[in-house]
């Protein structure tokens, strides 16, 4: 991981977004559109976890990382916008929404990638103090692709307790 990959992460992610208003606003093209938009916020993720030497090669890592970095820097509206990043992914296939539609969740999602974009050259905020839970998830995303190829459940949740009835 380096911070030439970073910084590849980050320029995808503003060009992105570019070219997601282009095509919605010049060429009336919503699917192209929300794609756009919605691989500007993958980049921008990545931008971050390839400073902080974490894993992303998924969406749900990815998605795992914004949840993590809301709470880090206290703005849970974050994670809202990731799933209105998802939605635009599915409006790719589907073509659901209307063009201003298209438009309102662009502006969010560019909020999301220019934080992430700015974010990640700063160092992690001093004053974030993990839970045990968010920990163990930090220190799942800092293992080598081969170790956690390695585990197949790696990025899981712990395995739930068993379930036992109370008598009747």
């Amino acid at each position: 991981m380096s911070r030439e990959i970073a910084d590849r992460h980050a320029n995808n992610a503003l060009r992105l977004m570019q070219q997601a208003h282009y095509e919605l606003e010049r060429n009336g093209d919503r699917l192209q559109a929300a794609e756009k938009a919605s691989g500007a916020a993958a980049h921008a993720v990545k931008a971050v976890a390839e400073e902080r030497h974490w894993r992303h090669g998924s969406h749900n890592l990815r998605r795992t990382i914004v949840d993590l970095l809301a709470t880090e820097f206290n703005r849970p509206d974050l994670s809202e916008v990731q799933y209105v990043a998802d939605r635009l992914h599915d409006n790719f296939y589907e073509d659901h929404l209307h063009d201003w539609q298209i438009q309102e969740r662009l502006v969010r999602v560019a909020s999301l990638v220019d934080f992430l974009v700015e974010i990640r050259q700063q160092e992690p905020n001093p004053d974030f103090l993990p839970t045990p839970d968010q920990q163990r998830t930090i220190e799942r995303l800092q293992l080598s692709e081969e170790a956690a190829a390695a585990d197949p459940l790696i990025d899981y949740p712990p395995p739930l307790p068993p379930f036992t009835p109370p008598e009747s």
